[in-house]
């Protein structure tokens, strides 16, 4: 079910262990309480799981995404070039814009708080971010109006990292990732 975009010559396996175990860490611990983060631990250094995971609660405010970024740039901070990191970081934003535009599930659910989730695996030197939402919609690039102000984000996505994609969640909702070889 994932709509996932591959750019080439990233190994699939790596990229399918990464955005599983992901995705599976996502609906294990569900939805996070507020607050400004969680580290996660694997369960085991020789499993699929990552070299560390921390979740960001994201407020629905006009700021989120630029808390965002800001958690990204500290959490992938002397892992990654600065121009690969902001490329995640500008991937982050994107995420948390769709998040709190489209998110909302369908019944119009409780208050919308979307989470950000940024796992890195060092032996394999990449990234994941995934944002959760509560909507059951699929993530579809648009083709937007030259003089559009929005409809690009997915867009920018695809270009700037190394794979992304969806899955639904367990108990209703989506994950949207990216990864990103750093």
């Amino acid at each position: 079910m994932s709509a996932e975009q591959v750019a080439e010559p990233v190994n699939p396996l790596r990229v399918e262990a990464t955005w599983q175990w992901l995705c599976q860490a996502v609906d294990q611990v569900g939805r996070p309480g507020p607050g400004l983060s969680l580290p996660l631990v694997p369960s085991s250094e020789d499993g699929p799981g990552p070299a560390d995971c921390s979740v960001l609660v994201v407020p629905p405010i006009a700021q989120s995404a630029h808390i965002a970024r800001d958690f990204t740039r500290t959490t992938l901070v002397d892992r990654a070039t600065d121009e690969r990191v902001q490329d995640v970081a500008v991937t982050v934003s994107e995420l948390v814009s769709n998040a709190l535009r489209y998110g909302r599930a369908a019944d119009g659910g409780a208050e919308l708080q979307p989470a950000l989730w940024l796992a890195y695996w060092d032996r394999w030197s990449c990234a994941v971010c995934a944002v959760t939402d509560d909507s059951d919609l699929v993530p579809v690039a648009m083709e937007a109006d030259e003089l559009a102000e929005s409809g690009r984000g997915l867009q920018v996505i695809s270009v700037l990292s190394d794979a992304w994609g969806w899955n639904p969640r367990v108990g209703g909702g989506k994950v949207v990732w990216a990864l990103f070889r750093l």
